[in-house]
């Protein structure tokens, strides 16, 4: 098995130490593999998508538009 290094904060140590009984290497190693398999599906999702850029944009202005809308709406409901 390869090791691999990387630094933490120091706040995150402190915390880390606190609990002795958990194997930090198997967290980091799960959280990394689950972090993997979410790169590796959306690639794959991703490959097989026949949308543009573009039309990724237009997507997403689209929802912001509309999430914006909705909240708005909300905020006229409070202020009554």
């Amino acid at each position: 098995m390869t090791e691999i290094k990387f630094t933490i904060p120091e706040v995150l140590y402190k915390k880390m130490k606190k609990y002795p009984e958990i194997k930090w290497d198997s967290i980091a190693q799960s959280a990394l593999e689950r972090y993997i398999e979410r790169i590796e599906i959306t690639e794959k999702v991703a490959s097989k998508s026949k949308l543009t850029i573009s039309d990724v944009e237009d997507i997403s202005n689209e929802i912001t538009k509309k999430s914006w809308e909705k909240h708005k709406d909300y905020l006229k409901k409070l202020e009554k």
